[in-house]
């Protein structure tokens, strides 16, 4: 056989095969593809935001840290970051990985209070010591070699001390006192003559204000303050902040009893009854159950739900819906309009705590109305009768277990009602 036929051969069993080989990686090449983070199992994903989180933890760079967890496509990111850090907790995980699931959640938007639990605490700076004062210089004692000389009167009148030649005081250091606990408002807030929304307003406080805190009443959800014009008032734990240690604040004595709700005189024959003072008042204030809010019980261990909601409904005199009411969350400083959630129904999303109060009837017209407050997810802030009636525990011990283990902190509900007076 000739050369030239073997070389001829030889090239078209080259270009043979690479053809071949385009071919079948035009069949396999679409089976190897990459598979997407959203198609991870939820053990999976729980793994990979874990990984973000010490990442974030490590390097601080936030932006990459997002870029990272919207690879999952989740709709809400900080309850994402949220729900992997309560399944890590229950798993026991490491407080190293919970502290960094933790701070990517606080800087997702999530509520710090919810948090606190799992963040490290800082470590306190040393005390200074005292510098001390170098010791005051004596007259050494004359040699025992040298015989004393007799001194004249005159030298020593002249070798007497005076007023202004004696030696300097040595400093006295003196601790610095601890800062008075104060309130601080963070809106404006009404002070009450008594623990309670049924005592008369008797002062104010605007954003921004400091008042000293004298005392709190036995159950320690409310402060009483002195006013600048030496008037005491109390204020509602949930709507304020709390500057200094509160730990010896003493329980207030000789608490008022709250007044009675007048009875409006009856007349013969009113020609037309007379306008109620309040335009609005709560007719209802419920907490959400276990199950409603989205956990159950497995025997007696609670599994929390991961709804944080606060529902209103507004009534007419005679239970009807009412459409078109403004309803402002006092301290979110949200207003919500009823009917956007159904018939006479506005929402909002709670953080840690909200109030309630009509500003507004269908017509536009400014009413007045009553406050529903105690609107919060913490639990140290709920109180057991609320807990029992929602089904979370039966008496007081089992509910105070709820608060010591702070179960499902962040992560409650609460329905409210208000209704029209005419």
């Amino acid at each position: 056989m000739k050369k030239t036929n073997i070389w001829l051969i030889a090239i078209i069993g080259v270009v043979s095969g690479f053809l071949m080989g385009l071919w079948a990686g035009s069949q396999f090449l679409p089976r190897l593809q990459t598979p997407q983070l959203s198609d991870l199992s939820g053990e999976q994903q729980d793994e990979y935001v874990s990984l973000v989180a010490l990442g974030y933890d490590s390097t601080g760079d936030f932006d990459a840290a997002v870029g990272q967890l919207n690879q999952l496509k989740a709709p809400n990111l900080e309850l994402l970051v949220s729900g992997v850090l309560e399944r890590a907790a229950r798993q026991g995980q490491s407080p190293r990985q919970l502290a960094a699931l933790a701070k990517l959640a606080l800087e997702l938007g999530a509520p710090a209070a919810a948090l606190t639990h799992y963040l490290p605490t800082p470590t306190p700076l040393p005390t200074p010591t005292p510098t001390q004062l170098p010791p005051t210089a004596t007259q050494p004692p004359a040699s025992s070699a040298a015989p004393a000389a007799t001194a004249t009167p005159q030298q020593v009148a002249e070798a007497q001390p005076t007023a202004t030649s004696t030696a300097a005081p040595t400093a006295t250091v003196t601790a610095t006192p601890e800062p008075q606990p104060m309130v601080v408002a963070a809106s404006a807030v009404n002070v009450r003559g008594g623990p309670g929304t049924a005592y008369p307003v008797v002062g104010a406080m605007a954003n921004g204000d400091n008042f000293r805190i004298v005392a709190r009443n036995q159950a320690g959800d409310w402060w009483q303050i002195q006013l600048p014009n030496e008037v005491l008032g109390w204020v509602y734990n949930a709507i304020v902040k709390i500057k200094g240690d509160t730990t010896n604040i003493p329980v207030a004595a000789n608490v008022p009893a709250p007044p009675p709700t007048p009875t409006p005189a009856a007349t013969a024959t009113p020609t037309a009854p007379p306008k109620p003072d309040v335009d609005f008042v709560v007719a209802n204030v419920r907490l959400w159950g276990p199950q409603e809010n989205g956990g159950y019980f497995d025997g007696p261990s609670l599994h929390c739900g991961e709804k944080r909601q606060l529902r209103v409904k507004v009534v007419d005199a005679n239970g009807q819906p009412l459409n078109g009411v403004t309803v402002l969350g006092i301290y979110s400083n949200v207003e919500q309009v009823t009917g956007s959630k159904g018939p006479g129904m506005a929402e909002w999303i709670l953080g840690d705590g909200d109030g309630l109060r009509v500003v507004r009837d269908v017509d536009g017209r400014s009413v007045v109305s009553e406050t529903a407050e105690g609107l919060v997810t913490d639990p140290a802030r709920i109180s057991d009768e609320a807990f029992i009636a929602a089904g979370y525990c039966t008496d007081a011990a089992s509910c105070q277990a709820l608060r010591n283990a702070n179960a499902c902190h962040g992560h409650y509900s609460w329905d409210v009602i208000f209704r029209r007076t005419y």
